[in-house]
């Protein structure tokens, strides 16, 4: 005699087909950091003469390349990471290469350290990417002073450091919220 319910399984393991419609969704979901970077880099590209505006541009990058790769890598890859950088580089006016060379270093960092990211609380995590973002800030500042052949001021670069550190907390908290809404790929 057959049980009734011998294949409990069969009935909640089948899902319904992927139409385009839905790939498609779970694609653009799952790009959205991605294409938040390019969006930035472009539009603060523009002359609108707002104070900052490259550092600007550099923080935000920093910013959510940190808090992805950590959080939800598969919505930031690697090779997603390297056109963010061509990106940037493209509408910004830095030492060539710099900008991708920083945020493939932050992303290498935060990936491989993910777990243990995951496990600490806010201030740690806004304490170690404040290293970093300090040293990618140093290290652009030393790029230009190699490019110029001369000892520049290090003010840009201080400035820089402070204005990514000091809009992590907001952008952490606008990247929560998207992680559960519309950039969750599950929600599709």
């Amino acid at each position: 005699m057959v049980a009734e319910n011998s294949t409990p399984h069969l009935h909640s393991a089948v899902e319904p087909r992927q139409t385009l419609r839905r790939r498609l969704d779970i694609l653009a979901r799952a790009a959205m950091p991605s294409l938040f970077i390019v969006l930035v880099a472009v539009l603060l590209s523009a002359p609108f003469g707002i104070p900052g505006q490259p550092e600007l541009q550099f923080g935000i990058a920093m910013c959510t390349v940190w808090f992805w790769a950590f959080s939800r890598p598969k919505s930031m890859p690697a090779w997603a990471v390297f056109l963010c950088g061509l990106s940037v580089e493209l509408f910004s006016f830095g030492p060539p290469g710099a900008v991708l060379l920083s945020l493939l270093v932050i992303y290498g960092v935060a990936h491989h350290w993910r777990y243990g990211l995951s496990r600490l609380g806010f201030v740690s995590c806004w304490l170690i990417f404040s290293f970093f973002a300090a040293l990618a800030s140093f290290f652009q500042w030393a790029l230009v002073c190699v490019h110029a052949f001369a000892l520049l001021s290090p003010a840009p670069g201080l400035f820089q450091a402070a204005l990514t550190i000091g809009i992590y907390p907001s952008l952490t908290a606008l990247f929560v919220w998207g992680r559960r809404t519309f950039a969750n790929p599950d929600q599709a």
